[in-house]
């Protein structure tokens, strides 16, 4: 009997002390998950960084989004479609599954509408489905330099409880495959 008390004790401690860990897990951002020193390695440096690490959100109690922009170091913020370098991160943290399908279908009927507006700073613009990008993805190519043609990409994805987009080039390498190498790392890290 006191072989069985023991037994439980020590795994309920054994369990406890697992659950404690997790619920003491940082919460992720998009700046933890994609470094300083991993942005680098995606489109070159030096780099400057403006990120908003945490933000709440109304679609549930623990909901936040995180964004994280890398730009080539002495580039505008706000004037980053004709950057030389970006990678630009936005994730939604979401209570459920639910709520990020919705955000991702919000996203693909807004973007679908708005692509041929004459008010976007970009012209040229094609929306693509695409597969292996967590639960749903579609691509966004556009002209976004008109001074050098360059099309930049964008794909916004959704995977669990995460929805979000990324943007990455460095000119004048494809920003499509830049911003899908950036995307599958992000992916590796989520939930």
């Amino acid at each position: 009997m006191i072989k069985i008390l023991c037994l439980i004790v020590v795994f309920s401690l054994g369990v406890f002390s697992v659950l404690g860990i997790a619920a003491n897990a940082p919460e992720l951002t998009a700046c933890g998950i994609v470094t300083g020193a991993e942005a680098q390695t995606f489109i070159g440096s030096p780099l400057d960084v403006k990120e908003s690490a945490k933000v709440p959100t109304a679609e549930g109690a623990s909901s936040y989004t995180s964004v994280c922009s890398y730009l080539g170091r002495g580039e505008n913020f706000q004037e980053m479609l004709t950057a030389s370098r970006v990678l630009d991160i936005t994730l939604h943290f979401l209570d459920t599954a639910d709520a990020t399908a919705q955000i991702y279908d919000n996203s693909f009927e807004l973007y679908r509408q708005k692509i041929n507006s004459p008010d976007l700073p970009f012209t040229n613009a094609t929306i693509t489905p695409i597969t292996g990008f967590g639960d749903k993805a579609f691509l966004l190519e556009a002209v976004t330099d008109t001074k050098t043609g360059y099309r930049s990409a964008l794909i916004v994805f959704y995977k669990g409880r995460v929805a979000g987009s990324v943007a990455a080039w460095n000119k004048p390498k494809s920003s499509v495959e830049t911003t899908k190498t950036v995307l599958k790392h992000i992916l590796s890290k989520l939930p």
